[in-house]
């Protein structure tokens, strides 16, 4: 195959093809030289010795597959069953296990689209030439198709050409791109708050749906660029043909030309496509043109049909933060307010926040060193317009040096108490001896309990969250609970909601109540499951129950006096009851949304199965054991129990103490499980933080906090 690819002079076809041979044989030598070289498989026939993996079938599998793109649909499947005949032809003749083919196959498609991803392929770009021809087969007659060096548009290919009336622009989506298309729904779906384009089974119900959405409004008057045609382009890909719009993007427009009037017509474009029952999904700068027609929308790739409040007020947010970066804010939004009501206005105030716009936006704004200020002024000037206080962030406040220095010395006042638990000697000579794999895992476990916790918050509110600055989040806050235990996390995660766009009450009540509420209702459910599948006695003397009663007893008390007086003052209860209401609002709508409730509670589960697991393996570090499920009860119960103390390194203190008592009821030597549960809270409370400092300021940075 290498030499027909030179007679043919495809030169990077042949080195692609050549790199696919040398590969498959060097990678399933080292294989071979780590299992054996006579190694039996899961599944062989009897007194048949073979190697593992069987390298001429990862050979013959790694060069067909590369070529596959290459060459024509006949000659693709002639691979594909030359592939599948020489693994079947190396298990009847001996020389491979089931398993041996089977890693072989799995060997050869991994290093075909290793190449395919660092040189590139056919299916994922097709060629101007092929693209050319599909669109005479659609009945467009182009001519000159080429491809830009610039492509601003992800997920797809943008080319340009011509037919008998104009230019063209060309929307090409490629084999490759409808392969990953259910994977890069995920992964935006995971990462980021928006999930990209709706997921579709073909690429041309894709480029139908954008070409329906864009036909409907223009159906309603609204300026978008003309459809041509929308179809398959053959091989799974798919075409979306438009008039080439002219005109210039707002963002590259010239500011002495973006005027009062040009910016009304703007905003009765808007108007009119959400009249339509149309939400754009990405009203920023890269997708409004100024033509010599007016204004016009295009990018309908996230639009939807279905008229979504939540959808309708971050366009209005969106734009409104791109024109006040060219027009300034007061016409910007005098522009607005002159064409929609303040109805429709006043919801875009909370989510004009650099963290909840897009990036175009963001980059428009100045990025992150000028995005805060101007957004923040944007806020002020809205709400002076229509007449309302500007939407409230909670402030973050510096940890003093002497929270520190006590979170510092909480650990010496944990050793303290443990004293009293076992010889401090026996401690050491346990901590000496541990097998550091086991309190590695331990710290893996640790650390992942904030993804588990990021999808917990994101249940809590009807705003998507993006994953990893969430995740972020539940790592920053390792560092600020352990200097103010509970608040101080609490207040970061209610001012990182307030950055998402959600209004102070609602971001107390989510981030604050729900989520609080939410853990500790979970945290039960699991222990009582727990316990359920795997009874279990053990001691509790060391966990100071009577105080924790006296405590809750007189919180109930203050409570119930605090309501009485609400409830008894007409001014206070005027004052108070309308924020709590929206309070109420706010956690009823998560909790009956399922997929908000599935993330509520999944989360929780996660976080507590992680903490069990952590717990296990800190004992496993010292050569101690127990059954996990009485592990799970004992630290979900033990942790919720210290949670409550409000003091630095307290918590901390009372969860080494109450989980090596709970260990020792349980049969594990004493020594043993004073070391795992104070190597439990080291891992748990005190190396977490240090990451978490890095993490605040880079949230800080960013505009999240």
């Amino acid at each position: 195959m290498v030499s027909a690819a030179v007679v043919a002079r495809r030169r990077q076809l042949a080195l692609e093809l050549l790199l696919a041979g040398v590969l498959a044989r060097a990678l399933g030598q080292a294989l071979r030289n780590v299992v054996g070289t006579s190694a039996h498989g899961l599944l062989h026939a009897t007194g048949t010795t073979t190697g593992f993996p069987s390298i001429r079938v990862a050979i013959v599998v790694a060069v067909a597959a590369t070529a596959a793109p290459f060459v024509t649909r006949p000659t693709r499947i002639v691979g594909k069953v030359l592939a599948f005949g020489v693994a079947l032809a190396a298990m009847g003749s001996g020389h491979a296990d089931p398993d041996g083919a089977a890693a072989a196959l799995l060997i050869g498609w991994g290093i075909a689209a290793g190449l395919h991803l660092i040189f590139g392929s056919p299916g994922g770009r097709p060629g101007p030439l092929a693209v050319a021809n599909t669109l005479r087969n659609l009945g467009v007659m182009a001519r000159d198709v080429e491809l830009p060096e610039e492509q601003l548009s992800p997920g797809m290919t943008v080319m340009r050409g011509f037919d008998a009336t104009g230019p063209l622009r060309i929307n090409v989506f490629g084999r490759d791109e409808a392969d990953a298309q259910l994977l890069a729904k995920i992964r935006r779906v995971l990462l980021f708050k928006d999930s990209g384009a709706g997921l579709f089974l073909t690429r041309r119900e894709q480029v139908e749906h954008e070409a329906y959405v864009m036909l409907l409004a223009r159906s309603h008057g609204i300026r978008v660029p003309d459809v041509v045609v929308a179809g398959d382009a053959g091989g799974g890909a798919a075409v979306l043909v438009q008039r080439e719009i002219g005109g210039v993007r707002l963002r590259d427009a010239d500011r002495d030309t973006v005027d009062d009037a040009v910016l009304d017509e703007v905003w009765h474009q808007v108007k009119a496509l959400h009249a339509a029952g149309i939400v754009h999904g990405r009203l920023d700068g890269d997708h409004v043109f100024l033509t010599a027609d007016g204004p016009a929308l295009v990018g309908f790739t996230t639009g939807r049909t279905s008229h979504q409040a939540r959808g309708s007020t971050q366009d209005v947010a969106e734009l409104l933060a791109a024109t006040s970066a060219i027009a300034g804010p007061e016409r910007a939004l005098a522009a607005a307010t002159r064409a929609l009501t303040p109805e429709v206005v006043l919801p875009a105030l909370p989510l004009l926040q650099p963290a909840a716009l897009t990036h175009q936006t963001r980059v428009l704004l100045g990025g992150a060193r000028h995005a805060r200020r101007r957004t923040d002024r944007l806020r002020e000037v809205a709400a002076g317009v229509l007449g309302v206080d500007p939407p409230a962030v909670t402030q973050l406040h510096r940890v003093k040096p002497s929270s520190v220095v006590m979170a510092a010395g909480s650990l010496v006042a944990a050793g303290g108490l443990l004293a009293g638990v076992g010889s401090p000697s026996k401690v050491w000579a346990a901590l000496t001896n541990a097998e550091w794999q086991w309190l590695t895992f331990a710290l893996a476990l640790s650390l992942a309990t904030n993804i588990g916790y990021a999808v917990a918050l994101q249940g809590t509110v009807q705003q998507r969250l993006p994953l990893v600055p969430t995740t972020e989040l539940q790592v920053a806050m390792s560092f600020s609970n352990l200097a103010v235990p509970a608040l101080g996390g609490i207040a970061m995660q209610v001012r990182y909601l307030q950055r998402q766009g959600v209004d102070l009450v609602s971001a107390v009540a989510a981030g604050g109540l729900l989520s609080s509420v939410a853990n500790v209702a979970v945290s039960a459910g699991v222990v009582g499951a727990a316990l359920a599948a795997q009874p279990t006695t053990f001691s509790v003397s060391l966990v100071p129950t009577t105080g924790l009663a006296v405590t809750a007893l007189g919180a109930i008390g203050v409570a119930g006096l605090a309501a009485a007086i609400i409830a008894g003052i007409p001014r206070i209860r005027g004052a108070v009851f309308p924020p709590v209401r929206q309070a109420a609002s706010t956690m009823w709508q998560s909790l009956r949304r399922p997929r908000l409730l599935a993330l509520l509670v999944g989360g929780n589960i996660v976080v507590a199965l992680m903490l069990g697991g952590c717990l296990a393996a800190s004992l496993a570090a010292f050569g101690g054991s127990a059954p996990f499920g009485s592990i799970l009860a004992v630290s979900i119960a033990v942790q919720t129990i210290s949670a409550l103390v409000p003091v630095s390194g307290g918590g901390t203190a009372l969860s080494a103490v109450g989980l090596s008592g709970a260990l020792v009821a349980m049969g594990v030597v004493r020594p043993v499980a004073v070391a795992a549960a104070l190597t439990d809270q080291v891992v748990i409370s005190y190396l977490p933080a240090l990451p978490g400092w890095f993490a605040t300021r880079h949230l800080l940075r960013n505009d999240y906090l």
